[in-house]
């Protein structure tokens, strides 16, 4: 049964009485200061609570440094929020005191049935003593009363129950003073479609609240079609007063990882609790790797329903000239993104007159060589080895019925690296010095163990798990191959997310690749523009057969298996899937690229489309109907220098404490920490209309920085 009892309408009344009993007192404030830490009280753990499987990978990519307290096995004390250093709870007006948050996140409205109402008082006492902001990710807009003394309304969200639902197309509705403030991030000149349940609820604005003498006032931000409030800022005011005590971003929309509308909001969750000022950064990446440049690859043939060897596609000039002007386009129609490039993972045995050859002649005067040659400032490069071999572990004992080759000495893969990088240096493609630290092996092999099987040859994004197969965590990687990347000063390997363990940023520690340093896993997304399609009839057939057709030939009921769909997608219907999915990864803030192969950049008709560029503007159109935010396009290097300084980061103890007197922040770590990412700081970047720092080092010498949270730019 619930310990909390929710009230609303003409019973509010009867608690007018207990309101004189709880008079706000305004602090002294002798420090004025508070941690930048993030408490998230959930209801249960991720597996139990989606708003806490929603929010925290966001505080993760983001670097936000934060606590969880589980309502369901802990209890909150003020002493959690505040502590002196004889470890008693402490208020804002003693000398010394400083706030151990600086925001809090609640994953539900009313954190039944295990927040008790004194919990609820020491939370709003703490956020009201130390001026810190509340974010409520979704729940009942409800008003709940403490049976128990000192009786009285302990929560009370200013709303009243007006109707639910699973689809509403919420209308932006930010009043002016909160422009720079709330959501400035969003083009709020197009509805936002809700696709889950949602309650929906109209502000009372009248006064009666809570029994600690605040009245709320409600300001709402986001409204259904009938002009209900579903994303509000809540105020809570002691009358006659005009400033708030305590303010509160409530939501009373479902939210889930994998719900768009939640992927929209959920940074101003976190931004709105720390009013701006925080630890980490988030930014919104795209980019695009096309590999097997310089080789051709085998296309898909809707008569035999797979890939026939006879039919191949390798890009020739007319296809670069025309990549280069589609880009430029492309750049043109979508602002946010800026001067985007597509990076070529390239294979350089197809580039030089004898690949067998001791010492390589780059062929300059063949077709498409000249043609990237010629183009070369227009698009970025990785080394994808030298000939596309395949790096998986060699069997042991030697397996003749394996049925793909293998390496079995270092020197031969270590050679795949380093003869890609003579071709570099031959064709004088840019910034090879830097890509050095970056490999992206044919099909992600040496990251796991075929075990002397192939996969089905459909296409390798979908099918390339079989039931032997030994994935990377449980002793699947090549040593070999990790010890020729650490031999030839490869930092970062490139992973598919799609397969089992290699869907994380991870340092590889688990195996012994001779070096004192370890590499980093950097995973790359698949998408469904196969590596076999050139145009839009090849690839709906494939993907129709793939996702559909071969259930129904089976005699099979494709809604009833995870991942196939019911009915056969047209050209658009697919375009508009996969942009919603490509758009779902930039929101997470992940810079993990997308990746493709040569053979889709191939132009298909006479107005020089294709699919690569189909994708992309149907990415960045979805894209660019929600966001306003520029989009990043990192080389892959950079991806992976910023992805190792983060993880880095974390395993650091950073002490950020703000001082809201002097408008400081104080910053310091037990280790050195190189390039942190701050918001809300003097001296960084305009992003979002808030100012974003990188500090290059941070280390046990504590650095004051200015803070400036940007509301007047």
């Amino acid at each position: 049964m619930k310990k909390n009892w929710s009230i609303r309408g003409g019973l509010l009344v009867t608690v007018a009485v207990w309101l004189a009993s709880f008079v706000v007192v305004t602090s002294a404030f002798a420090d004025n200061a508070v941690k930048l830490r993030v408490l998230v009280i959930s209801t249960g753990s991720e597996a139990q609570d989606l708003g806490l499987s929603f929010i925290k990978p966001v505080l993760d990519e983001m670097g936000v440094p934060y606590d969880v307290l589980n309502a369901a096995t802990d209890d909150l004390t003020a002493a959690m929020l505040a502590s002196a250093s004889n470890g008693a709870a402490c208020s804002s007006q003693e000398a010394g005191c400083v706030g151990n948050y600086n925001g809090v996140i609640l994953t539900d409205a009313d954190l039944v049935p295990n927040f008790t109402p004194s919990e609820w008082d020491i939370l709003h006492n703490y956020q009201k003593d130390f001026r810190v902001r509340e974010a409520v990710l979704s729940g009942w807009p409800g008003t709940y009363w403490d049976p128990n003394p000192p009786f009285g309304i302990y929560l009370d969200y200013g709303l009243t129950y007006s109707s639910s639902g699973a689809n509403y197309s919420a209308q932006w509705s930010v009043p002016a003073n909160y422009q720079k403030e709330v959501f400035e991030y969003i083009n709020q000149a197009n509805p936002l479609p809700i696709t889950d349940f949602a309650f929906a609820a109209n502000p009372r604005n009248d006064t009666l609240g809570p029994r600690d003498g605040t009245v709320p006032r409600v300001v709402p931000l986001l409204k259904t079609q009938n002009g209900e409030a579903l994303v509000s800022i809540i105020q809570y005011i002691v009358p006659p007063g005009t400033t708030p005590v305590r303010e509160v971003m409530f939501s009373t929309i479902t939210h889930a990882p994998f719900l768009l509308h939640s992927r929209v909001l959920a940074y101003e969750f976190v931004n709105w609790a720390t009013q701006g000022v925080f630890i980490g950064a988030r930014f919104v990446h795209m980019a695009a790797h096309l590999d097997d440049l310089f080789l051709d690859n085998t296309l898909w043939d809707p008569a035999l329903s797979a890939d026939n060897p006879l039919q191949t596609y390798r890009l020739n000039s007319s296809d670069i000239s025309n990549g280069v002007s589609k880009q430029t386009a492309f750049r043109a129609a979508f602002p946010t993104a800026g001067a985007f490039k597509l990076d070529f993972a390239f294979n350089g045995a197809g580039a030089v007159v004898d690949p067998a050859a001791t010492t390589l002649t780059a062929n300059l005067t063949e077709d498409l060589v000249a043609a990237v040659v010629a183009n070369k400032n227009h698009f970025r490069f990785i080394n994808h080895t030298f000939s596309h071999a395949d790096m998986d572990k060699a069997p042991v004992p030697a397996n003749p019925n394996c049925d793909y080759d293998t390496f079995t000495t270092l020197a031969a893969i270590k050679a795949e690296i380093t003869k890609n990088r003579t071709v570099w240096g031959l064709l004088g493609l840019p910034e090879q010095s830097a890509n050095n630290q970056v490999i992206v092996t044919g099909n992600h092999s040496g990251l796991k163990d075929r075990n002397c099987t192939d996969y089905p040859e459909l296409h390798p994004e979908m099918f390339n798990v079989q039931d032997d197969d030994i994935p990377f965590d449980q002793g699947g990687a090549s040593p070999l191959f990790l010890q020729a990347a650490a031999s030839a000063g490869v930092n970062y390997l490139a992973s598919d997310s799609s397969q089992q363990a290699q869907n994380i940023e991870q340092f590889i520690t688990q195996y012994d690749d001779g070096s004192s340093s370890n590499r980093l896993m950097l995973p790359r997304w698949p998408t469904n523009v196969f590596y076999n399609v050139i145009n839009p009839d090849q690839l709906v057939d494939e993907y129709n057969y793939i996702f559909h057709d071969r259930f129904v030939n089976a005699g099979q009921d494709p809604c009833a298996i995870p991942g196939a769909i019911c009915a056969t997608r047209t050209y658009e219907e697919i375009l508009t899937a996969e942009a919603d999915s490509a758009v779902r990864h930039m929101l997470t803030f992940n810079k993990w690229p997308h990746y493709f192969h040569q053979s889709n950049l191939a132009k298909y008709d006479e107005n020089g489309n294709t699919l690569q560029f189909d994708w992309l503007n149907a990415v960045f159109a979805i894209y660019e109907e929600l966001f306003k935010l520029p989009v990043k396009n990192y080389p892959y290097y950079r991806i992976g220098n910023q992805t190792r300084d983060r993880l880095n980061s974390k395993t650091a103890a950073i002490q950020a404490t703000w001082n809201r007197a002097a408008n400081t922040v104080t910053l310091s770590a037990d280790k050195a920490v190189q390039n942190l990412f701050i918001t809300g700081v003097a001296g960084g970047q305009l992003y979002g209309g808030q100012i974003i720092r990188q500090l290059t080092s941070v280390n046990t010498t504590p650095t004051t920085l200015n803070v400036n949270r940007a509301l007047t730019q």
